[in-house]
């Protein structure tokens, strides 16, 4: 049986190659090319030009790719001292690795001998080996993918975090939902099963496939609509049985299609809320009209519902806790208003689709 190997590189290296091999060789090979152009009315690159851009081009990676490196480690670091320390002895280290380069080039016979001789001469000559104009360029340049690539790599997983921080918030907030839908609805039952009322079985029915809406659907990320909308009509019903006649219920639904998505129990508090807080104590007269429509790319839920002479105003953690997953989910991409004027209270929600 074989063993495989699976070598990922990831696209910061994929980027830390392509830069080294343009700067260091295809940089070297440009500035040949217009030479010749403009000095010697030559189109081209000779050889030996290509051959010296190769070879001390080699020569100068694997020298500042070392100091890439170094580099990376003191901006993880995130020390000045540092920093300065690796520039000097970077400049000190590099007149020495010249020195080695000039004298392994002179040994070298598959080289040509006119790039031997010239390495030869360059490392008996006293002199530095290189210029600051020409050392700042290079240096500049090779920090400045340094500090390229350690800033995308913090902010990548300054990202990775939040979205892992919002996924967990997210999961907190649907937690909440649930034993609070449920205790609600719960009480309804209890209400009836004392009343010994014949709705109390359709009642548990409805309970049984919201409890497995819950159970299936509720971790997800996104639903279909329609489902989600099954599961407030499921709702809707359980307290049109609970209520009977004593209050007035519409719903009305329209342009749902069978492939859009959302958030799951994203709509239900403020239905929840509109029987709750607003008419649970209602004897007579109350009402709740609730409308969700789909119209392009645009969701719009409306909920209109009186308000109980018993009751101040409307609220509650469910209530709360919708208004948190709308700004994460979301941010700017809906719009919720509520209103209260004493007598009745309104929602009007609308969401650009995902």
């Amino acid at each position: 049986m074989g063993v495989g190997f699976n070598f990922k590189i990831s696209k910061y290296h994929k980027v830390e190659v392509l830069f080294f091999l343009v700067y260091f060789y295809g940089i070297g090979l440009l500035s040949s090319f217009e030479y010749n152009f403009w000095e010697k009315d030559y189109v081209g690159i000779s050889v030996r030009e290509v051959e010296f851009a190769l070879v001390y081009g080699t020569c100068e990676i694997i020298a500042f790719f070392i100091f890439y490196k170094a580099l990376q480690y003191c901006l993880r670091k995130n020390k000045l001292w540092s920093f300065i320390v690796l520039i000097v002895l970077f400049l000190t280290g590099y007149y020495f690795y010249n020195k080695a380069c000039y004298l392994l080039i002179s040994h070298l016979d598959f080289l040509s001998y006119k790039i031997r001789s010239d390495a030869l001469t360059w490392y008996h000559a006293k002199r530095l080996g290189y210029t600051v104009h020409y050392m700042m360029i290079h240096l500049f340049g090779v920090a400045f993918l340094a500090y390229f690539i350690n800033s995308a790599r913090q902010n990548e997983q300054l990202r990775a975090l939040k979205e892992q921080q919002l996924i967990s918030e997210l999961t907190y907030l649907k937690a909440q939902i649930q034993p609070h839908f449920f205790f609600n609805t719960l009480n309804n039952i209890y209400s009836l099963a004392l009343l010994k009322a014949e709705e109390t079985a359709p009642l548990v029915a409805r309970l049984a496939e919201m409890m497995r809406y819950i159970l299936y659907k509720a971790d997800e990320r996104l639903v279909l609509l329609k489902d989600e909308v099954a599961f407030i009509r499921n709702y809707v019903e359980i307290e049109n049985i609970r209520y009977r006649s004593a209050i007035n219920i519409k719903f009305d639904v329209q342009g749902i299609d069978e492939k859009s998505q959302i958030s799951p129990l994203l709509l239900l508090p403020f239905i929840e809320n509109a029987f709750k807080h607003g008419v649970q104590e209602e004897e007579k007269e109350g009402y709740v009209n609730i409308i969700i429509c789909k119209v392009e790319q645009e969701l719009i839920l409306e909920v209109k519902n009186s308000i109980a002479k018993t009751r101040g105003s409307n609220g509650g953690i469910g209530l709360e806790n919708v208004k948190k997953r709308l700004e994460i989910l979301y941010h700017t991409k809906y719009k919720l208003e509520m209103h209260n004027d004493g007598e009745f209270y309104h929602v009007s929600l609308t969401l650009q689709m995902k």
